[in-house]
């Protein structure tokens, strides 16, 4: 019996052992948004001058792809900017809007004022290359960037870098500044940025916002495909984030708390109910009440069914919630209700109750401060 103890009491001593030089050099393991049953818990912050605040982190890392070409130098309405210029300024004041949850970013140009091969993966100069956020420092950054053309439009390089930079736990959001454009070298083989974004989006948890500023319907329709690939990628007018910057990053987080609760949904079903009208004119009236901020609506599901079906599923319980306000305010503008939808994802019950499931059926309201 005394060797039996002895002999268990080595093996326990070499198991911690072994255990602790695993997690000390980087051992994988589930993270708590992988574990079945998980219920989300928002983040504590804390902003200078505004005391505690909760966020809802809703990515892990973020990418923006900065676009520095001549397609971009042509003047932008009467501001007296070009496009360069603007896009700058949009950049800067989104930052301004944004909180700090620890994502990882970068800060990219489409390409290097030299050729740009496929093998040379880090042949590229970043702005801000990959590390931890820090609003400060990413404001100083974007204070420098070039609002002089360096070169034509090449969409489909910056596609290619992205290969090289994507791999990261968790959901990436990427932000490309386009037109649409991709400037080609003869002689250089490169995939079609259609191509490369579909293979992106199947092979990494992705989400592309892209910011067009496309001027005829073959770029307009290459963007529409390149957001088609998943169901968390979109395209954003460049008007309607140099008219509310804030929309630029607000895939990012959102506001824990709302003065609005929720908008559930039967099982299975998109239209707003009888009993959740009320929530929703009583937003439509603070938001005639206060013309300078705006709602974002967005859409959630419970976790039967499939990912792509409940995707589709909460964009239309999102997007049946603007339509409700718009029918029934007709002094509010569509620009004014930012929709984003989730699927299944970000649960705030179990949902392995039925109670659970009917809470996590939901559009939520939050509202942020337009500038």
């Amino acid at each position: 019996m005394k060797k039996i103890l002895q002999f268990l009491s080595v093996f326990l001593f070499f198991f911690l052992v072994i255990s602790g030089f695993a997690a000390a050099h980087g051992k994988k393991t589930v993270s708590a948004s992988k574990k079945k049953g998980w219920i989300w818990q928002p983040e504590l912050v804390t902003e200078a001058g505004k005391g505690p605040t909760q966020y809802v982190r809703l990515a892990d890392n973020f990418f923006v792809f900065y676009d520095p070409s001549t397609a971009m130098t042509v003047p932008y309405k009467n501001t007296g900017m070009t496009r360069l210029e603007k896009s700058k300024e949009i950049l800067l004041q989104s930052n301004d809007s944004l909180p700090e949850l620890n994502w990882q970013a970068g800060l990219y140009p489409h390409w290097k004022n030299v050729m740009w091969l496929p093998s040379a993966k880090k042949g590229f100069h970043p702005y801000y290359p990959l590390h931890n956020y820090d609003r400060q420092e990413f404001a100083t950054v974007l204070e420098r960037l070039p609002v002089r053309s360096s070169g034509p439009p090449m969409l489909q390089i910056a596609l290619m870098k992205l290969e090289h930079l994507l791999g990261l736990p968790g959901r990436t959001e990427v932000f490309m500044f386009t037109n649409g454009a991709a400037s080609r070298f003869e002689g250089v083989e490169e995939p079609e940025p259609l191509a490369q974004a579909k293979m992106l989006a199947k092979k990494y948890d992705v989400c592309f916002t892209l910011i067009s500023s496309a001027t005829n319907r073959t770029a307009e329709k290459l963007l529409n495909n390149i957001a088609s690939v998943n169901d968390c990628s979109q395209v954003i007018d460049f008007d309607t984030v140099a008219e509310h910057p804030e929309h630029l990053f607000g895939r990012l987080y959102m506001p824990a708390d709302s003065p609005f609760p929720n908008v559930l949904f039967a099982f299975d079903k998109s239209e707003i109910r009888k009993e959740y009208r009320n929530t929703l004119d009583g937003l439509g009236r603070y938001l005639l009440e206060h013309p300078k901020d705006y709602a974002v609506l967005s859409g959630f599901c419970d976790s039967i069914g499939t990912k792509h079906y409940n995707i589709h599923l909460s964009r239309r319980r999102a997007e049946n919630a603007r339509r409700y306000l718009l029918n029934n305010f007709l002094g509010l503008k569509k620009n004014r209700l930012l929709l984003y939808w989730y699927g299944y994802a970000k649960p705030v019950a179990s949902n392995k109750t039925a109670e659970g499931r009917r809470l996590n059926r939901r559009v939520t309201i939050r509202i942020r401060q337009g500038k």
